[in-house]
């Protein structure tokens, strides 16, 4: 095993690995320490990386120990998953994103995201990244007796009513209108951690409350997750890979424009959603 080096990037979360080589498959003792460290800090970044959409997808799944979905060779590979502004019917192309988890919406458990840097120009838009996990152990105790045993309702459209009248805020629609309603006290099924489960992109109300009721609460709750603790952000380079639990962590995202600096990231999941294989949403800017 080489030796790998550890530098923490928050007090909270979050690791940069130095030493790391790609490799196919990696050694049992390298992968148990990244495991361990992954569980621990829910986000690790690799910088100056040379790898290809296998090794990531690879160690996307071999992080939450769950298997790779199988490759049928008859089948034409489906192109890699890219954000960018400069890629056609690129993901989230342009725009700023709130905080959120992907798939919130969705009842497919989506554990794992992680984005390598193909094209990157600087000065380029950052990702920032907050922690559910910590945002629930630190919750005022007046909150938490008002979440106690409640549900969070989760949307993939909100047409973006917190976007405070940003027009430039990005809005994803999927022809289906999924929801699931969850515990706002949610349980990681991985590490058992408990998560403070509601974001700003999808969350549309409280369950069995009145909508002012609901609205002021939420409020309340954002204000904790989002200004109780401070926001990392990571400025990308080529050759970044950063992997991050999608479910303890959000992340959100500055304003990116078509005009500006190329910023490709390959973007790959795990597990892979169902939903995504058979459709994929449709982008706008709120403003459009």
């Amino acid at each position: 095993m080489a030796e790998l080096e550890v530098r923490d990037l928050t007090p909270l979360f979050g690791a940069e690995i130095i030493g790391f080589e790609p490799k196919l498959p990696l050694d049992d003792a390298t992968l148990q320490k990244l495991r361990t460290l992954f569980n621990e800090k829910g986000m690790l970044v690799f910088r100056n990386l040379e790898t290809d959409k296998d090794f990531q997808t690879y160690l996307s799944y071999a992080l939450i120990e769950k298997e790779p979905p199988a490759v049928d060779p008859t089948v034409n590979p489906k192109r890699e998953s890219v954000v960018s502004n400069k890629v056609e019917n690129a993901i989230a192309p342009v725009g700023r994103l709130l905080f959120h988890s992907d798939m919130m919406w969705s009842k497919d458990i989506l554990e794992l995201l992680s984005l390598y840097g193909l094209e990157v120009e600087q000065p380029a838009t950052p990702t920032m990244f907050v922690s559910a996990t910590h945002a629930w152990k630190t919750l005022p105790a007046d909150l938490r007796a008002r979440v106690e045993g409640r549900f969070a309702e989760h949307v993939h459209d909100l047409s973006y009513e917190r976007s405070g009248g940003d027009a430039d805020v990005l809005t994803a629609k999927f022809q289906d209108d999924d929801s699931v309603k969850l515990p706002i006290a949610y349980r990681h099924p991985r590490t058992g951690e408990t998560l403070l489960y509601i974001c700003q992109q999808m969350t549309s109300g409280i369950a069995d409350l009145p909508k002012a009721e609901s609205d002021e609460l939420l409020e309340a709750l954002f204000d904790h997750l989002y200004n109780s603790q401070p926001v990392f952000e990571h400025h990308w380079r080529k050759g970044d890979l950063v992997v991050w639990d999608n479910l303890a962590l959000q992340h959100a995202r500055p304003n990116v424009v078509a005009v500006g600096p190329a910023r490709t990231l390959r973007k790959t999941f795990a597990p892979m959603p169902e939903s995504f294989k058979t459709r994929t949403p449709q982008f706008a800017q709120a403003g459009a």
